[in-house]
């Protein structure tokens, strides 16, 4: 069943203008009153279909449209002429902060209520909840006759909740004009700043990312207006102390004198917030901590691909893309900044594997800057490196007659990928052209794409989509309805199996219901067998008692040279048809050829060779020899395994899993002792059992 086009056309008409009424709509339309009711009746129908509220009509003519459904279909800007927009109580706690830190005189409820145009409870309902914030940054808010509602605290943290609160507020319309209004920055100083901004990327050969040029010039003003009225930082952080003699403080002090800035304090904060700035380009590397970012860096690409067992192409480019991230990352943790809007919470459910394994691969970096790299940090490597593999995993499809898209995205060049990806295996029949940055796409010739998928929406005449960079699956299917819907003119419902077997038992006694479920399927959506085949394997997430059983396990009372352990560890995978000759050989060959360290625990080495090099599907093998052969020279080991993926990823489940068992000394100290396999699988069910419970 489909949205039929009618149906679709009222759905845009709409959400596009939620202040229309229904008179309005049959008149933009030229449908009659029956048509409009009947119309919304099946919208609303296949909004509850795919999980999403009704649209109400009042009997004043106009539509209650639930938010979820304004952000999944709206496709056109709600300019909303003579419309004001309403703060939540977040946002106006923001706003209180940014009043009590940059208005000069005395604050009385009056200036809040009066600027925020809200009731006394409601400022002071919303004054307690900034409070509550403020506690994190160990500030205060005080009140007295003599000085009115003040903010008491250190100046470093007014700083840093300065910084949190313009990040908040530009979120919202008209986000830049409200924070100049509340915090009295005249336009020619926003100029005058961000002609320098411009200056600064000049001199430093960097771009910013959209995201940090919107807010950059808001920050650099508000410490210059800080530093005219005498709130002075005294003291910073010693981690501060290093950014004097960097190529960005030679450049901070050009500025700091235009402004009359003399403090050393002052200079190397402003400093610091260039060095945490992410940046879309980067071209330069004169400096000997930007070479030692850049080898960590390589180390880790390294470390990774021994990890994942899969050899990344176009490695260069890739070095370029985690040297971009990692830079402004570093300075990050090295002066205690905070990522406002971690994404860990919208990655961690669907690449928790290869964030453990990105978190294992990381030590160069965290050696260099002398910490833990946090999770809400470690999680943009890991976007990145997932993009990556999807990139390499992906066939492309001849664009002939394909509709062109590029993507444009305001963050920085991990969210940047990671869309770009994402939106290319969510839509295989649009050609993807480019990923660029709002600077960019200004300048990007229109007659090139046909589509613009972009985070922010853009004055534009071409077809335009806004996206959130992490969608989980069933996200994806809406958006992809959505795109589709709007491409075509029609929305296709999606049966539902669950919902099919619900009708089904209330009329009929089921025997078998996972068989009835699979039955359901098959006919919903016939495949052929090959699809089948991969089905069972990317719905269904492979772990390692999936890949590692009895007959894949080998236990030898002898030593093997290392080839003939190769071959030996190999003949399970190559008896079941799961690799080919030619996957053995190469793995052979890449060890003579590269002397790669396999090595991922003492005396344990995991051989295999690339995706595209005969295996045929996620495999695993292991044997244990009683004492360690000599591998080529440059390794030992006395137990060897082989692993085989034709995928980039579908065996990061089965890798984690294995590193959990290996990485433990006394877990692999059983392995090596064990008798005969299925003491080997013994050994990990329970392991799985433990890791469960924990």
């Amino acid at each position: 069943m489909y949205l039929d086009e009618r149906g679709y056309t009222v759905l845009k008409t709409i959400v596009n203008n939620p202040a229309i009424t229904g008179k309005e709509v049959e008149a933009s339309l030229q449908l009659s009153r029956k048509q409009l009711s009947y119309a919304i009746e099946k919208i609303n129908d296949y909004l509850q279909d795919n999980g999403m509220p009704k649209i109400e009509r009042l009997r004043t003519g106009k539509f209650i449209i639930p938010v979820a459904v304004i952000e999944q279909y709206q496709t056109e800007e709600i300019t909303g002429d003579g419309t004001t927009y309403i703060y939540t109580d977040k946002e106006r706690g923001l706003l209180i902060f940014l009043m009590l830190l940059c208005v000069c005189e005395e604050l009385s409820i009056y200036h809040f209520t009066s600027k925020l145009e809200i009731s006394k409870n409601t400022f002071l309902t919303d004054l307690k909840k900034l409070e509550q914030r403020l506690e994190e940054y160990h500030l205060e808010v005080l009140y007295s006759r003599q000085e009115g509602y003040h903010l008491v605290g250190s100046e470093y943290a007014k700083r840093e909740m300065m910084v949190t609160s313009i990040r908040g507020i530009l979120k919202i319309p008209r986000g830049k004009e409200t924070i100049m209004d509340i915090c009295q920055i005249s336009e020619e100083m926003m100029e005058q700043v961000e002609k320098q901004i411009s200056m600064i990327e000049e001199r430093l050969q960097v771009r910013f990312t959209d995201e940090r040029l919107k807010e950059l010039p808001l920050i650099m003003c508000l410490i210059i207006i800080r530093t005219q009225k005498g709130r002075i930082l005294r003291e910073l952080p010693e981690t501060f102390q290093h950014i004097a003699g960097t190529k960005e403080y030679s450049v901070m002090l050009e500025f700091a004198k235009e402004y009359g800035i003399t403090w050393q304090t002052e200079k190397l904060f402003l400093t610091a917030q260039i060095q945490i700035s992410n940046f879309h380009t980067l071209q330069t590397r004169d400096s000997a901590q930007e070479e030692e970012l850049m080898r960590a860096s390589e180390e880790v690409i390294v470390n990774f691909e021994n990890l994942i067992c899969v050899t990344i192409n176009e490695r260069e480019t890739l070095l370029e893309a985690l040297f971009q991230h990692i830079k402004p990352a570093f300075y990050r943790m090295k002066y205690h900044y905070h990522i406002e809007q971690s994404i860990l919470d919208m990655v961690l459910p669907q690449y928790a594997s290869l964030h453990a394994i990105v978190r294992k691969s990381i030590g160069p970096v965290e050696k260099l800057v002398g910490v833990e790299v946090p999770d809400e940090e470690l999680v943009y490597i890991t976007a990145l490196f997932g993009a990556w593999l999807r990139r390499e995993g992906i066939l492309e499809l001849a664009p002939e007659a394909k509709k062109r898209a590029v993507v444009v995205c305001a963050n920085g060049i991990s969210v940047s990928n990671f869309l770009y990806f994402t939106l290319k295996e969510l839509f295989p029949e649009i050609d993807f052209i480019a990923c660029l940055s709002m600077r960019d796409f200004a300048t990007y010739d229109e007659t090139k794409f046909d589509i613009v998928f972009t985070m922010v929406r853009l004055e534009t005449a071409k077809t335009q989509f806004v996206v959130k960079p992490f969608l989980d699956e069933i996200s994806k299917m809406r958006f992809r309805d959505k795109v589709m819907g709007e491409l075509v003119g029609i929305v296709p419902r999606k049966l539902d199996v669950s919902t099919l077997l619900d009708v089904v038992q209330k009329y009929a006694d089921i025997k078998d219901e996972e068989a009835l479920k699979r039955e359901f399927a098959a006919a919903l959506n016939p495949e052929t067998e090959e699809e089948k085949s991969d089905n069972v394997r990317t719905k269904f997430q492979i772990g390692l008692k999936d890949v590692l059983v009895e007959e894949t396990v080998q236990v030898l009372d002898h030593v093997l040279p290392w080839e003939d352990a190769i071959q030996t560890v190999a003949k399970p995978l190559l008896d079941r048809g799961d690799i080919t000759e030619r996957y053995v050989q190469k793995a052979i060959d890449n060890i003579k050829a590269d002397k790669p360290f396999i090595m991922i625990a003492d005396g344990v080495i995991i051989a295999h060779a690339g995706v595209d090099d005969g295996a045929k599907r996620v495999c695993l093998s292991l044997l244990t020899m009683p004492e360690r052969t000599d591998v080529y020279g440059y390794m030992e080991a006395d137990v060897v395994i082989m692993i085989g993926t034709p995928d980039p990823t579908k065996h990061l489940e089965v890798l984690e899993q294995l590193n959990h068992i290996i990485e433990d000394k006394k877990s692999l100290q059983l392995l090596k002792k064990a008798k005969k396999p299925e003491d080997i699988i013994k050994l990990i069910q329970k392991r799985e059992k433990e890791k469960k419970k924990c």
